[in-house]
Order: C-alpha cells, then structure tokens, then sequence
C-alpha cells in the first residue's frame, strides 16, 4: 500500500510540475491590446519625394480623406491617427515587441487622370511586416488588402518617462504583388510605369503614441465607393451631342 501511495505521490508531483511549468510558458508572452483612439497616438506617412515627383508628372494626386490629413501643402505627408496598437509582452526576461496596428477610419485616395482608387482603415502585421488596407475602386472593396511590405528602421521604442509613449519607424514602402496589379488596374497606369511598380520605394511611415489626451478623433472605419468616370473621349462625344442638340433647337426656333 505504501508503495502504491508513493508511486501515486510521485506521479501527482510530475503531473502538478508539467502543468507549472505549461503556465509558466505560456504566461511568459502575454498579448496586450491597447486602444488609443483618445490618446495622442499618431502615425505619418510620407510618400517618396521620387515617388511624388514621378507620379506628379503623371498627372496623379494623393489626397487624405476621413481622418487622414496632409501634413504640408507641397509634401505628400499624411497624419492618420493610431486607433489601437497590439503589443507582446515577454515575462523572462521583460520586453515589449509590437504585433499590431490599426488606423481605423483614415484613408488616402490615390487618383490619375482615366482612374483612381482610395486605401482605407489602415493595419499594420509585425509577423509578416505587411501594410494591410481596404482598397477601395470602381470594382467595389477589397477588405484587408495587403498593400504594402515594409522594413523596421526603428524598432519599438518605449519611454515611461511622464507617462508611456512610444515610438518607431518604418520605411522601404514596396507594394505587393497584388497591390501592384490592382494600383496599375485602377489608375490604367502606362506600361512603362507598371513596370517600374515593383522597384518603387514609396515612403515611410512614422508612428508617435504620446501620453496626453484627444477627443476629437472617431475609430469608426471609413466607407466610400468609387464612381466610373465617363472617358475623355466619351466626354468629348457627349459635349458635341449637346452642342449638336442646341444647335437644332435654336434651327427650329
């Protein structure tokens, strides 16, 4: 009987170490979820002065929209505020990495002169180091398009100093595969310029959460849809059917 009590002890004791020591791994990364829609949490993206001038000369624009704005008249730099970042943080030893990242409710329209289309509700994956946006054109929306892949220049940097802020940077903007198709799609890009998609570095993005307050920001998720415009040639047509129109009514007058 003794030994069947030891040997039955013996096993608790292993079950109750195997269990410990599974709490005990998967306690030591614990994901954080923090909102930050009324914190000054902000996030700038830059476009490429090479890019801008390229796609200026193209007869193309970029405007902000919902809670985006352009940060300067002449740059394309747009301030979209941060409306909830994810953090991992590790126990053993203590450390915060970033996981994730949403700018709910800002969104750019990028539009030429035969099409355009507008990216919208921004993400951000620390896993794949993906830009992730609903695009949205004339083919109605595509959610959680997978837009643009990135480099981490500045790794997360946390500060406690007067309350918690963060910062980080991240830059070599490249479009994906799939964005590169649906840009040279809805803005019925030249050739050539479909060609140079892929090699194209279109900015940088800067992420600043500050401890203070706002109340003006709505994490509510931007919505739009993008009417087909008529043609050059189709207007052209349409203006001399008017003209051809009034032209035979003053005749019968």
């Amino acid at each position: 009987m003794a030994t069947h009590f030891k040997s039955a002890l013996h096993l608790a004791t292993v079950s109750i170490g195997f269990v410990a020591a599974s709490i005990s791994t998967q306690a030591s990364a614990i994901t954080m979820t923090l909102p930050t829609t009324n914190l000054g949490a902000n996030s700038v993206f830059s476009f490429n002065s090479d890019v801008q001038d390229l796609m200026s000369n193209m007869g193309m624009y970029v405007t902000g929209l919902g809670n985006s704005k352009q940060t300067s008249p002449t740059a394309w730099s747009f301030n979209m505020p941060v409306t909830e970042v994810a953090l991992s943080m590790n126990l053993l030893p203590l450390s915060l990495s970033p996981v994730s990242g949403k700018a709910s409710g800002s969104a750019l329209g990028i539009y030429s002169e035969e099409g355009g289309l507008q990216l919208a509700n921004f993400s951000l994956d620390f896993k794949r180091n993906v830009l992730s946006a609903d695009l949205i054109t004339t083919a109605g929306t595509s959610k959680n398009f997978d837009v643009y892949n990135f480099n981490v220049a500045k790794g997360l940097h946390v500060s406690t100093a007067g309350g918690l802020s963060m910062q980080m940077s991240l830059t070599q903007m490249t479009l994906t595969s799939g964005a590169q198709s649906a840009f040279a799609q809805a803005l019925v890009l030249p050739t050539f310029a479909v060609a140079v998609l892929g090699n194209l570095d279109f900015g940088r993005l800067d992420i600043n959460i500050a401890p203070t307050l706002r109340f003006s920001v709505s994490d509510k998720a931007y919505t739009s849809t993008m009417v087909p415009e008529i043609p050059s040639v189709g207007m052209l047509a349409l203006g001399l059917f008017g003209i051809a129109i009034a032209a035979r009514r003053k005749l019968n007058n």
